[in-house]
């Protein structure tokens, strides 16, 4: 704790929006756990009204919601720098590429610290014509640090060891207490197979769909004892379901958006988490912890960031990009030997516990925000 008779650190976090999502689910945790700690002030600054996530309204921080009408809105700079010299920040926290860029020259005016936290994959293949690289080079100066959410995306994105650093996701733990009976949620979906296999994700060109639901009906075609579901929102979300329509799958369902995604992860037998490389590198994906948390086990396409969680036969596998016969494979073994799935889950479950829980994630939010505050700028890749 810091002592009481100093004032507190003021923080100013910016995002795009509070939609459903990891990053947005990262953020409004960290703030729940800064609720706890003295010595902190938080706001936030949400630059659309898209929010998810109610419970940040309890959350007594102050919430500014600064519309915009484009992607290059001036209108923010003006609106920041009102807010920045009204609240005095001594550090900047950016989620987004082009909130950094808004938050730039705020913090350089202010003479804020700026977290610049951008970086939430590791693509494999980083050029000029990647928007949110060119973010990146052009905020870099202005950032005190370039924070990832796993190595892989540091690296990935070829960021400066001095600026660098990894804070990896948290879990709550207190997200899957008292969770409704498995047989009941089943029961409301009107699933009556034994087993459930699903993907929790965004329905966008970024997540392979298409090598989930190519596995899913493999699998169904051979064998009536396992239901697949797909949970999530996103762009290609109607397209998917008109396409799964007219093939007639009873067992493959696409559920859509829920609020209370824990329960259905619950049911499920295996996790899968597969992404489309061609536009995707993993960081340190939200469902994969939830996955493990639940005792899951896991299949995940075999990338940088996916390999700072999944250890490929120890709590889960990993596979190549694209390969449904893969997919179906490694599912198949893992519902015909429960000794497998259960080994998995046990040990993905006390992965998380040791190094995802969100009092760690926070701790190490405190002790960065507490560096900065003092002008201490010297950093590692992790700390």
């Amino acid at each position: 704790m810091l002592n009481s008779s100093r004032p507190a650190i003021r923080v100013l976090h910016i995002t795009d929006t509070l939609a459903s999502g990891g990053k947005e689910r990262q953020l409004v945790e960290l703030l729940r756990g800064f609720n706890k700690i003295d010595g902190f002030t938080n706001e936030l600054v949400v630059l659309s009204d898209v929010i998810h996530y109610d419970e940040v309204r309890s959350l007594g921080i102050k919430i500014h919601i600064f519309g915009r009408s484009r992607q290059w809105d001036f209108r923010i700079l003006e609106k920041l720098y009102c807010l920045a010299r009204q609240y005095r920040p001594n550090i900047i926290y950016s989620w987004e590429s082009m909130c950094s860029v808004y938050a730039s020259p705020i913090a350089l005016i202010f003479r804020s610290a700026l977290i610049n936290g951008m970086i939430q994959n590791a693509p494999l293949f980083l050029n000029l014509k990647d928007r949110g690289y060119r973010r990146l080079l052009l905020t870099a100066p202005f950032s005190t640090v370039i924070l990832a959410n796993s190595l892989a995306g540091l690296r990935a994105f070829r960021v400066d060891g001095k600026k660098g650093l990894c804070i990896r996701n948290g879990f709550n733990f207190d997200r899957i207490n008292n969770l409704p009976d498995v047989k009941d949620v089943k029961r409301s979906l009107d699933i009556r197979t034994k087993h459930v296999v699903g993907m929790v994700g965004r329905f966008h060109r970024e997540r392979d769909y298409s090598t989930f639901f190519k596995a899913a009906k493999l699998l169904c075609s051979e064998r009536k004892d396992i239901t697949f579901v797909a949970v999530g929102e996103g762009p290609d979300l109607e397209s998917f379901r008109v396409r799964l329509k007219s093939d007639s799958q009873a067992n493959i369902r696409i559920l859509g958006v829920r609020k209370r995604v824990e329960e259905i992860v619950k049911t499920f037998s295996v996790g899968v988490l597969v992404a489309d490389s061609r536009y995707h590198g993993e960081g340190i994906a939200n469902a994969i912890m939830e996955y493990m948390a639940l005792e899951k086990p896991v299949i995940a396409t075999d990338a940088a960031g996916n390999r700072e969680i999944v250890k490929d036969g120890e709590n889960g596998f990993l596979i190549p990009f694209g390969d449904e016969n893969a997919l179906a494979l490694r599912i198949r073994e893992i519902v015909d030997r429960p000794d497998i799935g259960s080994a998995f889950g046990r040990a993905g479950r006390a992965l998380v516990e040791r190094e995802f829980g969100i009092e760690k994630m926070v701790q190490k939010h405190v002790e960065l925000f507490r560096r900065l505050a003092s002008g201490n700028r010297a950093l590692s890749f992790e700390v």
